[in-house]
């Protein structure tokens, strides 16, 4: 196939011309673009942490149907309809500030606020934080992936504990 052809068969939406309705009752969305209405749609994050805008709308079977490559361009209703669902899919807290950081042996033990409330986890090593200009994405020893969106909005003592440890 063409590449030409490929590229039109992705369904590349506008996000200026979509308008996003989440439906409550299925826990679907429904996209309407151009008067056309695609009911019954499930968001997917590709690219989770490298490129967490793009999203893909599947139907029910898994099928892509159409994807928009940054969902933040959506209108304000649109992106908080669709925020809601990736919000239940995609539980990944935002640290907005880091108490403290202990390292015992190869592990490090975190307290920190997130946007979801105080935790505290266990990251083993160096490697389980990964910093891509200002954000930083954290796994911890049971795989759940925290985030922080800029890491130079944090506080000064935040800073200096998370370079300290990394």
């Amino acid at each position: 196939m063409p590449l030409i052809d490929f590229l039109k068969n992705l369904n590349i939406l506008d996000p200026k011309k979509v308008k996003i309705v989440f439906e409550e009752q299925d826990n679907t969305l429904k996209i309407i673009v151009d008067g056309r209405v695609l009911p019954n749609l499930i968001p997917a994050k590709p690219f989770p942490i490298t490129c967490p805008e793009f999203i893909i709308f599947r139907d029910s079977s898994g099928v892509d149907v159409c994807m928009i490559k940054n969902y933040k361009e959506l209108d304000e209703e649109s992106r908080r309809n669709l925020q809601k669902i990736l919000d239940k899919m995609y539980f990944i807290p935002r640290i907005l500030r880091i108490k403290k950081i202990e390292t015992s042996g190869d592990e490090f033990l975190w307290e920190v606020l997130t946007d979801k409330g105080p935790r505290t986890f266990r990251t083993r090593g160096r490697m389980s934080v990964i910093q891509m200009g200002g954000r930083v994405v954290i796994t911890d020893i049971n795989d759940n992936v925290y985030e922080i969106e800029d890491l130079y909005s944090l506080d000064p003592g935040s800073i200096s504990e998370l370079e300290a440890t990394i």
